[in-house]
């Protein structure tokens, strides 16, 4: 079978408006799917060129909005507080942090009873410090007292002491001069005697008699005989 000669269109014709004659079955099915091709095709750019267009109509709206945000015309200072409350969290520190301040000031004031409990404490220990102090002061004072007596004791025996000392000196005086008085009566001895005797016998007269011992013999005789001579 013959064909005629020119370019199919869109729609599967041929140029110059005509449109395709299918012959048979299998031109036919080759149409169809040649169109649902095409039209699918269609489809998807019309999708992308309403997805550009409303990408583009919503990046103008954001821009437009961004200009009024930044304008700041007409807005309440206190619209932002408005529309964002504080958090749970936020309401609970805010919430402690009043309470402290709050506590703080009363104890300043000497309301709490922290501070009742702490003056009461303080006081107590100033107490112990001025009993403590009291006592010390008394176990200083006894403790001089008694130095002081044991020195006056020690002063007292040291008195004592040398007065005892002093009487045993004069009775010790007293016992020599006693003996001085009970002493034997040295013999006078004669010349002849005295011219007889050994000069160690000589020495020994002369230092009962309390005389100079120093010499020879002739001195020793000399000054022998002289004392007795005075007697």
């Amino acid at each position: 079978m013959g064909r005629d000669k020119g370019k199919f269109n869109k729609r599967g014709g041929r140029g110059g408006g005509s449109r395709f004659q299918a012959t048979s079955a299998e031109e036919i099915e080759q149409r169809n799917s040649r169109i649902a091709e095409f039209d699918e095709k269609r489809a998807e750019r019309r999708a992308e060129n309403s997805d550009d267009e409303a990408d583009g109509a919503d990046a103008e709206v954001e821009k437009a909005g961004k200009g009024v945000a930044a304008l700041n015309v007409g807005e309440n200072p206190n619209r932002a507080a408005e529309e964002k409350p504080l958090t749970r969290k936020q309401r609970e520190e805010a919430d402690r942090e009043r309470k402290a301040a709050e506590y703080r000031r009363r104890h300043e004031l000497g309301l709490t009873d922290e501070y009742k409990r702490d003056m009461a404490a303080l006081l107590k220990v100033k107490k112990r410090r001025e009993d403590a102090a009291a006592k010390a002061a008394m176990e200083n004072e006894a403790a001089e007292s008694i130095e002081e007596e044991r020195k006056a004791q020690a002063q007292k025996a040291i008195q004592e002491a040398a007065a005892s000392d002093s009487d045993n000196e004069e009775e010790d005086t007293k016992k020599k001069k006693k003996k001085s008085k009970k002493k034997v009566e040295i013999p006078k001895l004669d010349k002849i005697s005295v011219k007889k005797m050994k000069p160690a016998q000589l020495k020994e007269a002369l230092k009962v008699r309390g005389c100079d011992i120093q010499g020879n013999a002739k001195t020793l005789t000399a000054r022998l005989l002289e004392f007795e001579a005075k007697r």
